[in-house]
């Protein structure tokens, strides 16, 4: 089972956050592109083995539904199987056509960008598709029984999606009772047999279309209608043979690499040879996935065998990294989770719950939640896509038990401090220092790594100005290891620091607006989705204006909230202008009916009163 590798959004992340929102609504149901109709039957073996036959109906509605089905893919494990039973296409007024058998095509699948993955693939097109085409298949799939995993377990996700659905029909049996939990099940009508061995579910009222438009790209739903079925709810019962197998593992010799920086690392304190450690596997192996062998499922390659690719996917290189944390004494546990923004609930803690292996680990009486696939490494802080959910931890005596990972404190992420001196034609030479932590320098170390220093550079400098120019960066190289704190001075010119209104340049910290404006229009615009804004951290400027003559009185303001607390000190000086302004981001997630309470309303009218006072009149001193 591949693990969920580092999320490239990190990468792609802004160093001074600003969110942004559009139109959203709940799509009409007559601008659905395609009609569904669904009905499969899936059996539960004795051996943990799956067997489904399902039948797929389409019809084409709009245009963009015939791009839509262009081409299907079907992609399953070597060892599974999949069989064709029936493809017809059925133009409007027209008698059913097979599909021929030209038109199917299996091969192997692509390999993933970072592992391998024998996987095979079987592809089909139907021809001739427009407005009113029907097509239909029948499949055939016999999945395989997931290696020490003593009882079934199965996921069904109901996703919103572009598809009107006419006709839901499952049925799922078992030769053994079947434990069921959902949510979000609203919709559908859900019967279980008298014995417990056969689950029916339809759709209550059809059609049900539910498709979300134009929402914020940080955007999440976070709650689906997902239905579980399992043998057991038993986490021992689900996870006993895994948890047995990983500390066998754990008991083997360390390979000589890890072994000599272990002894290397002994004596020093704990939080200093996790760092080494982390280091180590950072210098000397890399993140790619072996899993041709596609039975070997959660379970890792020996030590021995790590070593000598050189590389891991996650349960590999956390079964390494906790080999190497017991051999120096530090009491260290692998860890399943659900890695990523969404956390979704653990309904049945079976082996489709988690998709992501780490390694609890205790030091100087503290826990640290250690993920070895990461690209930087900050000591003591969890990484935002394993915050705030549950974990599996595997104990040293067999035992599995459910622990919880908390939201990280919102500690201090960019704290700046820049003197703007204004010249007579609005723009201004601008000096500055910013002290980066945690998840912003994070992005700027990833960055750096990814994309070179030249593009961070870039990036850093265009968040210091409107219209930058002749600008300059001091700061070292960026690490694997994340210090506490990071500086970077800057140098530059802002051709465009002021505003102009009629005859006055006007100072404006607009960018500080940006926050509050997407929260006013996710209200007013009707958007539905939870809002996503990472890590919680504190922002802080310390700016002085001089230069010019600023004729404003001294202003505050102080906001608490149960999401942000944020402190404004501003006063005159001999020299210009100066003042302080903080902002604690308290929480990661901002669910709809939050954003929509009236409490919040209050706070966004106080956080844009709050910036409305850093614009200021500049006027050139003669």
């Amino acid at each position: 089972m591949p693990c969920s590798p580092f999320p490239l959004s990190l990468l792609t992340a802004s160093l001074f956050f600003a969110s942004t929102s559009v139109l959203a609504s709940l799509q009409p149901i007559d601008e659905a592109p395609l009609s569904n109709e669904t009905a499969f039957r899936c059996k539960f073996n004795l051996d943990n083995s799956t067997d489904c036959v399902s039948t797929y109906t389409y019809t084409i509605l709009k245009p963009n539904g015939r791009d839509m089905l262009s081409r299907i893919d079907r992609n399953y494990a070597e060892n599974d199987s999949l069989t064709i039973e029936k493809t017809e296409l059925t133009q409007p007024g027209e008698k059913p056509v097979p599909l021929d058998k030209s038109q199917i095509d299996t091969r192997m699948a692509p390999n993933p960008d970072q592992g391998f993955l024998r996987e095979r693939q079987t592809s089909f097109a139907f021809p001739n598709l427009r407005v009113g085409s029907r097509i239909s298949y029948t499949l055939r799939e016999h999945f395989s029984a997931k290696p020490l995993s003593p009882h079934f377990h199965y996921v069904l996700f109901l996703n919103a999606a572009p598809v009107r659905y006419d006709r839901f029909e499952a049925e799922f049996i078992a030769e053994r009772p079947i434990f069921m939990r959902s949510e979000q099940m609203n919709a559908y009508h859900i019967e279980q047999s008298a014995d417990k061995k056969s689950v029916k579910v339809s759709l209550k009222t059809a059609p049900l279309y539910l498709n979300y438009i134009n929402e914020s790209n940080n955007g999440y739903l976070r709650q689906i209608p997902r239905l579980e079925l399992g043998s057991s709810l038993s986490l021992q019962d689900n996870f006993a043979p895994l948890a047995q197998r990983y500390n066998q593992l754990l008991t083997a010799k360390l390979p000589q690499g890890a072994a000599a920086t272990v002894a290397m690392n002994q004596g020093k304190p704990a939080p200093e040879q996790v760092t080494a450690l982390m280091q180590y596997i950072y210098d000397n192996y890399r993140y790619l996935g072996d899993w041709r062998a596609s039975e070997r499922g959660y379970v890792p390659f020996s030590l021995a065998e790590i070593e000598r690719h050189g590389y891991g996917d996650c349960k590999d290189l956390a079964i390494l990294l906790s080999a190497m944390l017991k051999a120096a004494g530090i009491k260290a546990e692998p860890a399943l989770v659900k890695r990523g923004d969404v956390a979704p609930s653990l309904l049945i803690p079976g082996i489709f719950a988690p998709n992501h292996a780490i390694v609890r680990a205790e030091v100087d009486g503290k826990t640290w939640w250690l993920d070895p696939t990461n690209p930087v490494f900050a000591p003591g802080r969890t990484m935002p896509d394993i915050q705030q959910r549950w974990a599996l931890i595997f104990g040293a005596d067999g035992q599995v038990r459910q622990d919880n990972i908390p939201l990280e404190t919102p500690a201090e992420s960019i704290q700046v401090v820049r003197n703007d001196q204004y010249t007579a034609d609005g723009k201004a030479k601008v000096t500055a220092s910013v002290d980066l932590s945690n998840t912003a320098l994070m992005q700027l170390s990833v960055n750096d790594r990814q994309n070179g220093r030249t593009s961070s550079d870039q990036s850093l400098c265009s968040n210091f100005a409107k219209e930058v120019s002749e600008c300059n960066l001091q700061r070292e190289d960026s690490l694997f290891v994340i210090p506490a704190s990071y500086r970077v001075n800057a140098t530059l010119t802002d051709l465009h620091a002021l505003d102009i209104l009629g005859n006055q340049y006007i100072y404006n910290r607009e960018d500080l607006a940006k926050e509050w404006d997407a929260f006013a229009k996710y209200r007013s615009e009707g958007q539905l989705a939870d809002i996503y804004l990472g890590d919680p951290q504190t922002l802080s400027y310390d700016v002085n204006l001089s230069g010019s003559k600023i004729v404003e009185p001294a202003r505050s303001c102080q906001i608490r909230s149960p999401w942000f607390d944020i402190d404004l000190q501003a006063e005159p000086r001999s020299s210009g202008y100066h003042y302080r302004y903080r902002e604690v981001q308290k929480v990661s997630w901002f669910s709809h009916d939050e954003i929509n309470s009236e409490e919040f309303g209050k706070l966004i009218k106080q956080g844009r009163d709050c910036v409305e006072q850093l614009r200021l009149v500049v006027m050139h001193k003669t």
